[in-house]
């Protein structure tokens, strides 16, 4: 009976009287959404990583500044600087790093085959300064320049802000682009309804005539919706997930600052991204048939 879409019983509400699940246009469905889950599920992840790199480094970086000076300056000279910089108003602390710590610092990027000793490194002199209060660089950099001719002073904030910038912008581009692989799942789920419903406009017009409504002609393909849209989540989201399981050991190599490498495929927020990415397929096309179908539906004689 046609009344059947008001009973309460979940089964009953879930069953498909129109054979929307024999359509041809459909059939591929669920493999494009996958796709743009996939992508969006990786944008996610890159989203979630860029963030927590760039927290740790500016955690790493702030207030920390690094005075490069050639290595064969003389030590009176070391002391004069350490003195004025330890005498500039917001300068918490300068310390000359010992030859060891300088090499540990520069390791990671010569390699360990590499006589780090034997090269003519220059002497760092490390810098914390207060973030809170503003230092006259240009003024701080003649007086080094003075006392040690070719130190170079590297003001991190200054190349720190430059590099959030861009990473900013990637933020920005990456969510461009979700919202974009949203709206192209909005786009298809449109065309397969409007498809649908030109496929099966005898038997929906039958149904009208034997007084089905509206909203249950909709509840059919909004039910058929979300069932492609949860199936192609789910395997966007496992794919991706897989994705991430495969470039964690390379993460671990390369000793990347992200989820990846921290956590890997145990990272909940990973998980809590795919399940969110795999529903919002679900939702996204469930909502998406529904509307289209009521607006096509009201333009029927």
């Amino acid at each position: 009976m046609i009344g059947a879409p008001r009973l309460s019983l979940l089964p009953h509400q879930l069953r498909l009287d129109l054979p929307l699940r024999q359509d041809e246009s459909a059939r591929f469905l669920p493999w494009i959404i996958a796709l743009m889950v996939y992508f969006a599920a990786m944008g996610g992840v890159g989203l979630i990583s860029l963030g927590e790199a760039l927290s740790r480094w500016d955690a790493s970086l702030a207030g920390t500044l690094t005075l490069q000076i050639p290595p064969d300056t003389s030590q009176p000279r070391i002391d004069m600087a350490l003195g004025a910089l330890r005498q500039t108003k917001g300068v918490v602390s300068a310390r000359l790093l010992p030859p060891e710590e300088t090499a540990n610092l520069l390791q990671p990027w010569l390699g360990n085959n590499v006589a780090i000793a034997d090269l003519p490194l220059p002497q760092l002199i490390d810098v914390r300064v207060d973030p809170r209060m503003t230092i006259a660089y240009t003024m701080l950099r003649s007086q080094l320049a003075s006392v040690i001719p070719g130190s170079r002073l590297d003001n991190s904030p200054s190349w720190v802000g430059g590099a959030r910038d861009f990473a900013l912008r990637i933020e920005d581009v990456i969510t461009a682009g979700v919202a974009a692989i949203a709206a192209l799942i909005i786009t298809i789920i449109i065309f397969t309804a409007r498809i649908g419903l030109a496929i099966h406009r005898s038997v929906i017009e039958l149904l009208h005539l034997l007084g089905a409504q509206d909203a249950y002609i909709a509840r059919q393909f909004q039910i058929h919706a979300l069932s492609l849209g949860l199936r192609g989540g789910f395997i966007g989201a496992i794919v991706a997930a897989l994705t991430v399981a495969f470039l964690e050991p390379a993460a671990h190599m390369l000793a990347l600052p992200v989820p990846i490498a921290a956590y890997g495929i145990f990272d909940w927020r990973v998980w809590l991204l795919l399940i969110a990415a795999c529903l919002m397929a679900g939702g996204i096309a469930m909502v998406t048939a529904r509307i289209t179908v009521l607006r096509q539906l009201a333009r029927m004689p």
